[in-house]
């Protein structure tokens, strides 16, 4: 009989198995504890491990002797899915026994993951551009994305991802020092995707802009690098070899104003305070920014500084308020179109807290006439202000009682023609996606997530979130750049327009979707993907992602509901935003309870509680409902438990679509009980 062959194992964008020859591995594997069992093997080194420590990682808390039994079970069933012709009693020819030791047989089985290190290895110890290329070609995905809250692939993930980003700044450097500056951006752009804050890549994509004579592209940029570092380690700032790049990018820059300096200052303190939902202070600090710039007679400052205050007040106060600090500033009659533009999203976010879904959405179309009428780059479709998130899955919120639409397939009974979550939040069913993953307030504080749906995802001071351009318009109220003359424009304007035309997509989608148009919520979220991946804001592309993702899920397209939810998650754990985080989490759980894959929901509603157990709120009563509904099958008495703490948080939190959440979730759970 021939050698068996090779049996190859990816774990690079998710677990699969093949062989070039002979029967195919199974594709579906009878027992989760078999497939992490050679998920182990293969990453551990050597690809061997003692079976203690299998046990222990797979069932942590078994008794020895269910341990043992269920690892027997595991490793029976694993090599049969890894060679199905496997008669009873024959031997293995990948999985072998050694004594207390189980090992991947050596010369038989290959892992991706190995190769990918090797090759990294090889070409940063001195590899040329080629080389370099090809070890990054290697890194086809993610470790284990599936499981990405095992404690287990954790420090594998972490070491495999820094090796990638070692290879990929070494080829982008390669390629800059080439000359060949166009392709070493797009491999500093891939850098930036999964770490936002890394000054090495943006000092690549600098360089790279300077070669190609984009000098407000390379500005802008370093503008970028500096609210990136800001944000991910408070008070960081860029090298000096970095800060070289910027001057060499200005023309005779300025010098800034004292006053406006702290007008800035202000703005991007307000932000930090609204993510920690101090709203009381933010409009404290945002009213002494306004007073600053009446002082300092920046007309177009002060009016996207209103239209910020405005929009907080919406949240924290009343919308009389918010519309009387909106009234107070209006733009000059030859002030910038985006200007303008700005003023009437804030309306129309104001309008959107306060219920009123139609005229929000007339308000956001206006912004979009504005900005047509500008005629800047016959844009496509209606952008809202830079600074404004979108609203993050026009999650729609039915009156009291009513269901929500994407129960209607699971179970068939009727449902309200919008779904309920916050609307701040993309919703795959159950828990609302929080999009902007800010922290959740005290007991009677708003919610601070709603502020992907209020539009308040960075201050007009500073260049949106970290990773965004700045608001477009007054430059005294962004960056600390000078204020075009009206009808001028910065070359480097082009990613504030992608990101305007997101947003407003985004807002028009929620719009609809609050309105119970649910067809004509569709479009646009479809049509916000291109350009909020090339605003370059992960809080922004996470939303207009949410969007999709519950869109595909009310079509039915489950996996493609769980492609867009995963991209949204990875976006939300990178900027670092807890609250959005859970929510994710929760929402692919129910995804994947839907899909028939019970292990996958509870790992990931076990993963969300336990990140919003220090929030509590709303954020854990969206995450507890999750839990409880992927037990409710096999545990109706721990559903019930659950429950009834999701409901207690639910009111602790304030917030309706939390409280009908709950009840929609009592409401199955008893009928489930009946039958």
């Amino acid at each position: 009989m021939g050698a068996p062959p090779t049996l190859r194992i990816r774990l690079l964008g998710g677990f699969r198995t093949e062989r070039p020859a002979g029967v195919p591995p199974a594709e579906r594997w009878p027992r989760p504890g078999a497939r992490t069992l050679v998920k182990l093997l293969a990453l551990a080194p050597g690809h061997q491990l003692h079976r203690e420590h299998l046990m222990a990682e797979c069932w942590p808390h078994a008794e020895l002797p269910a341990a043992q039994r269920n690892l027997r079970v595991a490793l029976h069933a694993a090599r049969h899915a890894l060679e199905p012709e496997l008669t009873p009693r024959a031997a293995s020819s990948y999985v072998v026994a050694d004594g207390s030791l189980l090992r991947l047989a050596p010369g038989r089985v290959v892992v991706d993951a190995d190769r990918a290190g090797s090759l990294a290895e090889r070409a940063l110890a001195g590899g040329d551009t080629a080389q370099l290329a090809a070890a990054l070609d290697a890194f086809t995905g993610d470790l284990l994305p599936e499981d990405r809250y095992a404690p287990w692939a954790e420090p594998h993930r972490t070491r495999l991802a820094e090796l990638r980003v070692r290879v990929a700044l070494a080829l982008a450097r390669a390629r800059l020092d080439a000359g060949d500056a166009e392709r070493a951006a797009a491999v500093a752009r891939l850098v930036l995707e999964s770490a936002p804050a890394d000054e090495r890549a943006h000092r690549v994509l600098i360089g790279a802009y300077l070669r190609q004579g984009m000098r407000g592209a390379a500005a802008r940029q370093y503008e970028r690098c500096a609210a990136a570092m800001d944000f991910a380690d408070l008070g960081a700032r860029p090298a000096p070899e970095t800060t070289r790049l910027y001057r060499a990018a200005l023309d005779h820059p300025p010098e800034p104003e004292p006053e406006a300096d702290a007008a800035r200052v202000r703005v991007a303190l307000a932000r930090t305070l609204e993510r920690s939902g101090r709203y009381a202070d933010a409009v404290h600090v945002l009213r002494e920014a306004l007073a600053s710039y009446e002082l300092q007679h920046s007309p177009d400052a002060c009016t996207l500084t209103a239209a910020r205050l405005a929009e907080v007040l919406s949240r924290a106060t009343t919308p009389d308020e918010a519309r009387a600090t909106l009234a107070g500033h209006p733009p000059r009659p030859d002030a910038a179109p985006d200007v303008h533009a700005a003023h009437r999203m804030a309306e129309s976010v104001i309008l959107f807290n306060d219920g009123e879904y139609e005229a929000g959405l007339a308000a956001a179309r206006g912004a979009e006439e504005l900005l047509r009428a500008d005629g800047r780059e016959a844009l496509p479709a209606r952008p809202g202000p830079q600074w404004a998130t979108a609203p993050s899955a026009g999650r729609l919120e039915p009156a009291a009682g009513q269901r929500r639409p994407d129960r209607q397939a699971a179970d068939g009974r009727d449902a309200p023609p919008a779904r309920p979550g916050p609307p701040w939040a993309s919703p795959p069913s159950g828990a609302a996606a929080a999009t902007a993953g800010r922290l959740e307030p005290a007991a009677g504080q708003r919610h601070p997530d709603r502020q992907a749906a209020d539009g308040r995802d960075a201050p007009p001071a500073r260049p949106g979130p970290p990773w965004a351009s700045p608001p477009s318009g007054a430059a005294a109220a962004t960056a600390g750049r000078l204020e075009p003359a009206a009808g001028q424009r910065r070359p480097d304007r082009q990613a504030e327009h992608a990101a305007l035309l997101a947003r407003s997509l985004a807002q028009q989608a929620a719009c609809h979707g609050l309105l119970g148009r649910n067809v004509e919520a569709i479009a646009p979220a479809e049509r916000a993907l291109a350009p909020a991946e090339e605003s370059g804001d992960p809080a922004l592309l996470a939303t207009v992602l949410s969007v999709l993702r519950e869109n595909a899920r009310r079509s039915g397209r489950h996996r493609k509901a769980l492609e867009h939810g995963r991209r949204a998650l990875t976006l939300a754990e990178q900027a670092g935003r807890p609250t959005a985080t859970a929510f994710e989490r929760a929402n692919l759980a129910e995804l994947h309870l839907l899909l028939g894959e019970a292990d996958e929901a509870e790992q990931l509603a076990g993963a969300a509680v336990g990140l919003a157990e220090p929030f509590g709120g709303t954020v854990l009563a969206f995450a507890l409902t999750a839990l409880a509904r992927v037990r409710a099958a096999t545990d109706p008495d721990s559903a019930r438990s659950l429950l009834d703490r999701a409901e207690r948080c639910a009111h602790e939190g304030g917030h309706r679509q939390a409280v009908d959440e709950v009840r929609a979730a009592c409401a199955e759970l008893a009928e489930r009980r009946r039958d």
